[in-house]
């Protein structure tokens, strides 16, 4: 379970609190992974049954300059389709055996990173839903960015029955001030590309384009390098 503290440190800096603590958990499992975990024989078999991570977080891996990790835990996934290719002749009977090889392909186990992101997504949202009750922090996550759209639908549906108390009514309330404020930022940075207005200095409204772009596509979306 998160800290409250940690909930708050989120809510005082850009973008949604959630994204941003869900993304530092993933970071903190692949960063074991890398220099603790990619030798564990478990951790190896689950790894060639989800025959590896996603795109997305072997893309962070790679970012991470997860070298000999990569090498040995995808070298079993190469060696497993080799030997399954190898069975194979080419002939109109192979077909079938080829057919198999794409099927574990595409219906293969969660990549284990996906795995950790969604239990970390259920106790953040936990933790929030606690938080809400108390009034410090109500405050502090009222005068942030507010949360992503795909975020504040978990918050509202995701296991609403283990959590007691009025933490909905309070997540919308808190929700809507945020998109109350950034619909106000955004309709003035529109205003002040009007020609008639371009000499007016910018404000708060500056950065409203992405917030609204956090807001709709996931803050992590936007942090991710090309």
């Amino acid at each position: 379970m998160y800290d409250y503290r940690e909930l708050e440190r989120a809510c005082t800096q850009e973008g949604c609190p959630l994204c941003r603590l869900i993304a530092e958990g993933v970071t903190r499992y692949l960063e074991s992974w890398k220099y603790e975990h990619f030798t564990d024989v478990e951790v190896r078999e689950e790894l060639r049954r989800s025959r590896g991570f996603c795109g997305q977080h072997t893309r962070q891996l790679v970012q991470m300059g997860a070298a000999l990790p990569l090498a040995q835990s995808y070298h079993d996934i190469v060696t497993d389709t080799l030997e399954q290719l190898e069975q194979t002749n080419g002939s109109p009977g192979a077909r079938g055996l080829l057919s198999r090889i794409f099927e574990k392909r595409t219906g293969r186990h969660l990549c284990p990173a996906c795995h950790q992101e969604e239990k970390i997504t259920a106790r953040t949202i936990d933790t929030l839903r606690q938080a809400l009750g108390n009034d410090e922090f109500y405050a502090c996550f009222e005068a942030s960015d507010g949360l992503c759209l795909d975020h504040f639908q978990e918050a509202c549906t995701l296991r609403v029955a283990e959590i007691s108390g009025h933490w909905l009514s309070r997540l919308r309330q808190a929700q809507l001030a945020c998109l109350r404020r950034l619909e106000a930022e955004l309709s003035e940075f529109i205003r002040k590309h009007d020609y008639r207005y371009q000499g007016e200095a910018s404000g708060s409204e500056a950065g409203s384009w992405k917030k609204a772009a956090g807001l709709v596509a996931g803050w992590e979306q936007l942090q991710q390098k090309l």
